[in-house]
C-alpha cells in the first residue's frame, strides 16, 4: 500500500476560484453571478457536476461547456430530490400506517414488545430489535413532542402506543423493524401493496437510501445506490434494467428502477397522486439535461402504469 499525501491544497477565495474554472476552460460570461452560486452553493457541492462535463484525467472542461450549464444540471437534481422526498414521505406515511393497522387489530398496542412478533434466531436480528428498543426508551425519555409529553402526563405507563410512537420513528427505523418482523407479519403488511414481504423489504431499504441522498443534498442523478432489489421482484422482474456483474444479472441501482417503485408504491396509496405527471413535467421542464445518465431512455414511459 503505497503512503498516503499530505493534503495541502491551499484556500481559494472567489475570484480565485474563478481564475481555476476559467483556467480549466469553462465559459464564465457573468463573473459577478458564478461568484454569488460558488457563495451560496459552494464550490466543492458544484464539483460533483463539473466532473461530468471535464477531462477525467486533466479536469480540463469540454469546449462547449459554460457555467449556467453546470448550474442548471444542479438545479435539476435540487428538484428532482425534492420531489422524491415528497414521495417518500407519502409512502413512510402508509407505511406505518399499514404496519400498526395490521398487527394492534389482531394483536395489541404494544405489540413492539413482544419478541414473539420477530425472527431473533440470529444475533444481527437481536441487536437490531435491541436497538429498536433503545430508540423507543430515548423517545420516552427525552419527550420532545408535545403529544408524548401528554401521554405520560395523563396515563400511567411506561411505553406509548404503537400509533404513538411510530409518529415518532423515521423511515429508517420502519425498516429496520420491518426487517426482523416474521415473514407471517410481513407478508400481510406486503399484501396491502400486493406484493411479496422480501420484495417489499427491499424496496423500502433502497428508498431509505435514497431519502437520506435527498435529504442530505447529495446527487440523485447519475448516481448509484447500495440496495438493490431482486431480479425475481414480484411485480417487476419483466422490467426492472439489469446489468452484468461477474457474469450474473443484477438489478441495476439506478433512479430508473427507483422510480419504477415510487411510482408504483404511490398508486397502490392513492391513484389520484400525481407524481408520475410531475416527473414527466420536470423532465420536460429540464429537456437538455441527460436522463439516461439515470437509465431513462426513449420509450421509459412504457413500463410505468397509471
Amino acid at each position: 500500500m503505497s503512503e498516503k499525501k499530505v493534503y495541502n491544497k491551499p484556500a481559494l477565495d472567489l475570484d480565485e476560484k474563478i481564475k481555476l474554472l476559467k483556467d480549466r476552460w469553462l465559459i464564465i460570461t457573468d463573473v459577478e453571478k458564478a461568484k454569488h452560486y460558488l457563495l451560496h452553493i459552494w464550490y466543492f457541492r458544484l464539483t460533483w457536476y463539473f466532473k461530468f462535463y471535464q477531462d477525467k484525467e486533466t479536469d480540463i472542461f469540454h469546449d462547449w461547456v459554460n457555467f449556467e450549464q453546470v448550474v442548471h444540471l444542479y438545479a435539476f437534481d435540487r428538484k428532482l430530490r425534492l420531489l422524491t422526498l415528497d414521495a417518500i414521505e407519502k409512502i413512510e406515511v402508509s407505511l406505518k400506517s399499514n404496519i400498526n393497522y395490521t398487527l394492534y387489530k389482531d394483536y395489541w398496542v404494544f405489540w413492539y414488545l413482544d419478541k414473539s412478533f420477530f425472527a431473533l434466531e440470529n444475533e444481527r436480528n437481536n441487536e437490531i430489535y435491541n436497538n429498536f428498543i433503545n430508540k423507543v426508551i430515548e423517545i420516552q425519555e427525552k419527550q420532545k413532542s408535545i403529544f408524548v409529553k401528554e401521554y405520560f402526563i395523563k396515563y400511567d405507563g411506561k411505553y406509548l402506543p404503537c400509533w404513538m410512537l411510530f409518529e415518532e420513528l423515521t423511515i429508517w427505523s420502519i425498516s429496520t423493524i420491518l426487517n426482523v418482523l416474521k415473514p407471517e407479519y410481513c407478508t400481510k403488511i406486503a399484501s396491502n401493496y400486493s406484493t411479496y414481504y422480501v420484495d417489499l423489504r427491499k424496496w423500502i431499504n433502497l428508498l431509505v437510501q435514497v431519502r437520506n441522498i435527498s435529504a442530505h443534498h447529495s446527487r440523485l442523478w447519475n448516481n448509484d445506490y447500495l440496495i438493490k432489489p431482486r431480479v425475481q421482484d414480484v411485480i417487476f422482474k419483466n422490467v426492472f434494467l439489469l446489468e452484468k456483474n461477474n457474469n450474473t444479472n443484477e438489478v441495476s441501482s439506478n433512479y430508473y428502477n427507483t422510480a419504477l417503485i415510487i411510482n408504483y408504491l404511490l398508486k397502490c396509496i392513492n391513484k389520484n397522486f400525481s407524481w408520475f405527471d410531475d416527473l414527466k413535467k420536470l423532465f420536460d421542464d429540464f429537456s437538455e439535461v441527460d436522463k439516461t445518465k439515470m437509465w431513462f431512455v426513449n420509450d421509459w414511459q412504457k413500463n410505468f402504469w397509471q
